[in-house]
């Protein structure tokens, strides 16, 4: 099996332990870790995990700082094609409260790059990594875009490249919802689409949808609509598919969580693993229930451990 992940929002993540956090006083850490983040990062650590050497990444970091990405990378035995651009690699901060179990995520976006020369650079750094892309899709079964698009990208970067995948016959699954997904839908339809149930009711409803049954209802006639597989994560409950109208509804595990950040990328990796798998075993058809089992078992044990977007410490 071979998956190809596109990050376009590169991070360093960094996530501090405090035994309690309190907002008007200077807080020390008892520890805290390093790691190379953004969501299909995350995505492809988890499936290296799963099986080693079965995911190559592409991403764009920042030339100011991307060495310490690119040792952190290379410290999760990623193999990556990393692209350099103008700026910085961003930064995230998750705050972990041993005391309360309480999580939090601190997103310190990079200004985007206005200078002409900057302009350049990120349209060659471009072509480069459409060329990256094309040359991976050809010896890939399918290809995880998951996570936002900096300002700094051409507005119809997504389409383009969605566009791009679908052409060539790849299994796309699709992490991002709102204008960007709705964009994509008008030329082509990813295999997979998994957001979370705010994301889904943002993106496809005009209300957010509380009741389970009307949003099971509202997720397969979408997927049948697609012709698709839709999945939907929703936390602690149950997480929602639908395979061209067909629904399904799985439990999560219950766990002693550490740190639940990553637990959706987690979960996109076990799925697409699944997917692919019984997919082939079944003359092209995905076991759609396999697949939720093995992505609820991924966010599981992301959610144990304190590193982000991990199966195991």
């Amino acid at each position: 099996m071979r998956i190809t992940t596109l990050c376009m929002s590169t991070t360093v993540q960094r996530t501090a332990v405090f035994e309690r956090i309190n907002m008007e006083e200077v807080n020390r850490s008892i520890h805290y870790r390093l790691d190379a983040s953004g969501k299909a990062v995350n995505a492809a650590r988890v499936l290296n995990q799963l099986e080693e050497h079965c995911t190559f990444l592409i991403c764009p970091a920042g030339m100011e700082n991307m060495d310490e990405f690119v040792m952190l990378a290379k410290a999760d035995g990623l193999e990556a094609s990393i692209i350099p651009v103008p700026g910085r690699v961003r930064e995230c901060c998750t705050l972990l409260e041993k005391e309360t179990g309480r999580v939090t995520e601190l997103v310190m976006d990079e200004p985007a790059c206005t200078a002409e020369k900057d302009k350049e650079l990120i349209a060659k750094a471009e072509k480069r990594l459409r060329n990256e892309l094309q040359k991976a899709l050809k010896k890939s079964d399918a290809l995880l875009f998951a996570g936002t698009t900096p300002k700094i990208w051409p507005e119809d970067f997504k389409v383009r490249v969605c566009k791009s995948v679908c052409d060539a016959g790849v299994v796309l699954l699709v992490d991002f919802w709102g204008k960007e997904l709705l964009s994509v839908l008008e030329v082509c339809t990813p295999d997979i689409i998994k957001i979370n149930a705010k994301e889904f009711c943002g993106t496809f409803c005009k209300t957010e949808i509380a009741d389970t049954e009307k949003l099971i209802r509202a997720v397969a006639d979408k997927s049948r609509e697609l012709n698709n597989c839709i999945v939907i994560t929703r936390g602690g409950d149950s997480t929602i598919g639908a395979f061209r109208g067909k629904a399904y509804e799985v439990p999560t595990e219950r766990v002693q969580a550490v740190n639940t950040i990553g637990c959706g990328d987690s979960f996109s990796s076990g799925f697409l693993y699944e997917y692919l798998k019984t997919r082939a075993a079944n003359s092209g058809e995905p076991d759609i229930e396999s697949a939720l089992a093995k992505g609820t078992w991924c966010a599981a044990r992301n959610a144990e451990c304190e590193k982000v977007g991990t199966l195991y410490e």
